[in-house]
């Protein structure tokens, strides 16, 4: 088995199994997840005071919820809810809300860690983000 590694929130290694050789990633991904740890562009960021309560249900019917906690990034912020799928041979997960659709790249799964990356649009640019997750139940 390949094995991919991150640098948590802690400085420890984390170790993965690679995406479409861990048989049952819908299995394993069901649960309710917490950001811990963030990459820009390469570069170990600090979360946000914001990000740092928000968690992501992801539920074994499909339904996911992601939740802003209690302290808001911004004033309108809500929480979203929706639906999840997986696609290119479980490498892929798309979220459909209540506003948007968004598919992010699976980069490495584990019963309690799950490595993520996304694109996001800041000051009129795209940045490639890498994200650790927990997972809390």
């Amino acid at each position: 088995m390949v094995a991919l590694s991150a640098c948590g929130g802690g400085g420890e290694t984390l170790n993965f199994a690679s995406i479409g050789e861990t048989s049952n990633v819908r299995e394993v991904i069901t649960g309710k997840w917490k950001l811990t740890s963030k990459k820009i562009e390469g570069k170990k960021a600090a979360l946000k005071d914001c990000e740092q309560d928000n968690t992501l249900s992801i539920q074994g019917d499909g339904a996911y919820v992601a939740d802003n906690g209690v302290t808001q990034c911004e004033d309108t912020e809500t929480n979203d809810v929706g639906t999840w799928s997986l696609s290119d041979n479980d490498r892929e997960l798309t979220f459909t809300g209540n506003e948007t659709t968004k598919t992010i790249q699976l980069k490495g799964i584990s019963k309690t860690e799950l490595m993520v990356e996304t694109s996001v649009a800041k000051d009129g640019k795209t940045q490639t983000e890498i994200h650790i997750y927990t997972k809390i139940q």
